[in-house]
């Protein structure tokens, strides 16, 4: 019996089909390159710096220059009893001398003798003043430490637009492989189909001549059948590889994109190389300082210092010093030198809590919520540094095992071959012809999910470091 597959073999068989001239390469730096840019989730990391941006202008509004006015009058049986109309003009600065301008007409029969202004002045008088906290209060006061905690709070937002952008990222590249992986396996049984339906027609013929006997036709049908089994699996791997990867493909309208039927991965050329020890350990040393987390817990830490500051300077008691001209320097006759011995308001407030049990319990609780922010820093640091140097074993011995299983399918290769050669020599059998092909097979599906498990495994490793989109470049900037 001569079975004339050598040819075919050559050709298409678990080499790579050849692509028609409408296919289109679709590579992993592609996918980045319009997830980046389209990608509903990386849109929705980068509203993080707007929340950071709309939380610090929420907070400096304390400090927005306010106007108050209020207008109030009181007639009965025909008399004014008073009218009143007053105006204030309250400027919050960041230190802690708040200006303060004011300006009122108050007249009628009944008015209240603090509140009279002379008819002279038309019923209107100006005030200008500042008041001044010189105990709790004027080092940092709650308002401060509320715009100190928002202008942190955008480190939180950048920390959470990383961590957002490289999940995706990654969750992308473990798509796209998982695609590579299943095109190819599509790609070797669609060829295994064929050499097996070649075999199976060659045999029915030579089973017609005589030159084969009824078992070999037999076992040429089983092997076919076989391979459709095995045809019919890649084919719905990839369907479901295929739509699982355009879960991440969009267009610049917003409008879900598809992979067509002509679209093919490529691998990147990697060579299987991995960092060195030495630029793994720049690696560590890097996220042991930048990493989105021990970031995230740092920024919390400051936050906590600065409240804790406002919790100490809450203990003070408060005494608060105010001082404002009155018609002076302006007023109806024009300007005027003032007057700071007689046209004057000065106050003086004072108070405290007697047991200050209150701010007592918020430094308290603030010390201890500092310590567990240590604990969990000192914490993190440890399982960051196993988890890298847990997921660089694992890169390197995934390195070995994707060359080794390269190796072995190039050699269950050229067993395959010298089995054809030797069936069509006659010195062979289709059992020994379907028992090379069945390893080889099975050697070429452990060489790709090896290599394919390895590629993964080179986007985990600067995903667990925490580098920006999952590039190196952090390092060299």
């Amino acid at each position: 019996m001569r079975i004339k597959v050598t040819i075919l073999f050559l050709l298409a068989a678990f080499t790579g089909r050849a692509q028609s001239s409408d296919s289109v390469a679709l590579s992993l730096g592609d996918v980045y390159t319009l997830a980046k840019v389209n990608h509903p989730i990386i849109k929705q990391a980068r509203l993080q710096d707007d929340m950071a941006v709309a939380e610090l202008l929420f907070t400096k509004g304390q400090f927005d220059p306010k106007i108050q006015s209020n207008y109030n009058v009181k007639n009965l049986n025909e008399t004014e009893y008073y009218e009143k109309f007053n105006n204030t003009l309250k400027i919050p600065t960041w230190f802690p001398l708040d200006p303060k301008v004011e300006v009122y007409r108050n007249q009628g029969e009944y008015i209240n003798p603090e509140s009279y202004v002379s008819s002279s002045q038309d019923y209107w008088q100006v005030s200008a003043g500042v008041s001044l906290p010189i105990g709790k209060g004027l080092f940092i006061d709650e308002r401060r430490m509320l715009v100190t905690q928002a202008q942190l709070f955008s480190g939180l937002a950048e920390v959470e637009k990383i961590k957002l952008i490289n999940k995706t990222l990654l969750t992308i590249s473990k798509s796209y492989w998982d695609w590579y992986l299943a095109y190819k396996k599509y790609e070797l049984t669609a060829s295994a189909i064929e050499i097996a339906q070649e075999v199976l027609a060659r045999t029915n013929m030579d089973y017609e001549y005589g030159e084969a006997a009824v078992v070999d036709t037999i076992q040429a049908k089983i092997t076919y059948q076989s391979r459709q089994t095995d045809f019919e699996k890649a084919k719905l791997e990839l369907l479901q590889s295929k739509l699982a990867l355009s879960v991440h493909l969009w267009s610049d309208e917003g409008i879900p994109l598809e992979l067509s039927n002509g679209t093919f991965p490529v691998a990147e050329t990697s060579d299987f190389m991995v960092p060195t020890d030495s630029g793994f350990q720049r690696l560590v040393e890097w996220a042991l300082s930048n990493h989105p987390d021990l970031r995230k817990l740092n920024t919390k830490r400051e936050q906590l210092e600065v409240e804790q500051r406002w919790n100490r300077e809450s203990l003070k008691p408060e005494l608060n010093l105010s001082y404002s001209l009155i018609d002076a320097p302006f007023n109806n006759n024009g300007y005027e030198t003032p007057d700071w011995d007689n046209n004057y308001k000065l106050g003086v407030d004072f108070s405290i809590p007697i047991l200050l049990r209150k701010e007592r319990g918020k430094l308290q609780k603030n010390r201890v919520y500092q310590e567990q922010i240590e604990f969990e820093m000192t914490q993190t640091r440890l399982a960051l540094s196993n988890q890298l140097k847990s997921i660089y074993a694992e890169l390197k011995t995934n390195q070995i095992l994707a060359k080794q299983f390269s190796h072995m399918s190039r050699g269950y290769r050229l067993l395959f071959e010298a089995e054809v050669f030797n069936l069509e020599s006659g010195e062979s059998d289709l059992f020994k012809l379907n028992i090379q092909q069945e390893k080889y097979i099975g050697a070429q599906i452990k060489a790709l999910e090896a290599l394919v498990k390895f590629e993964k495994m080179r986007y985990q490793l600067p995903y667990e470091v925490g580098l920006p989109n999952l590039s190196y470049q952090e390092l060299y900037e």
